[in-house]
């Protein structure tokens, strides 16, 4: 079992690197850290503020955007080129193949997304600014909204084709991110009905409002580590749901 699960991630891993948009991602990232450094300029009492707050925010962006395409990609190309055949023709069972292809995306989010980071680290010293522990928990919070969002690309993905996969994921994220909104809409609404449905919703999506500390980045604020621990065992319950469901309908879905 581990030596399949090895040779999964480390397909989809190579796979991943490979790809050429990839790599016009990362030079766009770039771009956008040192459009943070024009906008510093014209702050000038807070050039240290915007620059924190612009490239961690990009930051997240991209991993969001990056977690969307990585997991969709892995079993759509295998599944229209068919190679899906030839891998089952083997004695591989077919979770295997989501936590294979799960593990090889989680590496490559890290990847790109710690090279972003070292990039945005890089521009702070060379700036002057400070570096402190926010940012690595910002950092890692965002990892974990990312595999949250990769985990539900990868679901929709074993079940619809590439295009509403994204259209699905896209709907995913925008309402996880306005989940402390649709609560608090729940709470002041007079209908029992549409309560219960927001109520529902909220129970259902990841809160991505855990996720969310740019405030604190951008003022240099300290994060509880209680915060920390508490936001990444809730984006684990929510991708240990996801990979679950996505190996389920892989599982009963019919190949022939």
């Amino acid at each position: 079992m581990f030596l399949t699960l090895n040779a999964f991630i480390t397909q989809t891993f190579r796979e991943a690197i490979r790809n050429k948009i990839l790599y016009g991602i990362g030079f766009f990232a770039v771009a956008i850290f040192l459009f943070s450094l024009v906008l510093g300029e014209l702050s000038l009492y807070e050039q240290e503020r915007v620059i924190r707050d612009v490239g961690m925010t990009f930051i997240m962006l991209m991993g969001v955007g990056l977690a969307m395409y990585t997991g969709i990609g892995p079993i759509h190309k295998e599944i229209e080129r068919r190679i899906i055949y030839t891998i089952l023709s083997k004695p591989v069972r077919r979770y295997e193949i989501i936590i294979g292809k799960f593990f090889g995306i989680s590496a490559t989010l890290f990847v790109e997304l710690l090279a972003m980071f070292a990039v945005f680290l890089a521009l702070l010293v060379m700036r002057g600014m400070s570096l402190d522990v926010t940012l690595f928990e910002a950092f890692w919070l965002t990892y974990v909204q990312s595999l949250v969002v990769a985990a539900a690309a990868l679901m929709f993905s074993t079940f619809s084709s590439a295009m509403f996969s994204t259209l699905m994921c896209a709907g995913f994220v925008l309402l996880a991110a306005l989940s402390p909104q649709i609560g608090l809409y729940a709470a002041q609404h007079k209908t029992l009905e549409i309560r219960a449905a927001m109520r529902g919703a909220e129970f259902l999506l990841p809160n991505f409002g855990h996720f969310d500390v740019s405030t604190q980045v951008s003022y240099a604020l300290e994060i509880p580590w209680s915060h920390v621990a508490w936001s990444t065992l809730h984006g684990l319950a929510y991708i240990v749901v996801l990979v679950c469901i996505a190996a389920i309908v892989l599982e009963k879905r019919d190949f022939v």
